[in-house]
């Protein structure tokens, strides 16, 4: 997982910390100041059979939040722009890579 951002003056990755096995935060600017929330729920389960991504943004900087299915090498790409609050990701059909 990767979170890329952009302002006017500055751009860069973003510094990821865990949180658990399944979420995690990113920083962008300063260590305690939390950007974005992810997190990566294994639902593969009957009806579901899907990994889901789940994403809320504490900014309106751009940013380019990757997630990758290391096991089949599929890749999701959300895209928030500058000047835009960032939006609550809720993708319940992000990967249907389940065992």
């Amino acid at each position: 997982m990767r979170a890329d951002f952009r302002t006017a003056q500055v751009d860069g990755p973003g510094r990821a910390t865990a949180l658990s096995d399944d979420a995690g935060y990113f920083t962008f600017f300063e260590e305690d100041n939390v950007e974005v929330l992810v997190k990566v729920h294994d639902a593969c389960v009957a009806p579901f059979e899907r990994f889901w991504v789940f994403a809320a943004g504490l900014t309106d900087v751009e940013v380019t939040l990757t997630v990758a299915d290391t096991e089949r090498d599929v890749v999701r790409r959300y895209d928030n722009p500058m000047g835009r609050a960032f939006p609550a990701i809720q993708d319940t059909s992000a990967f249907a890579t389940c065992p």
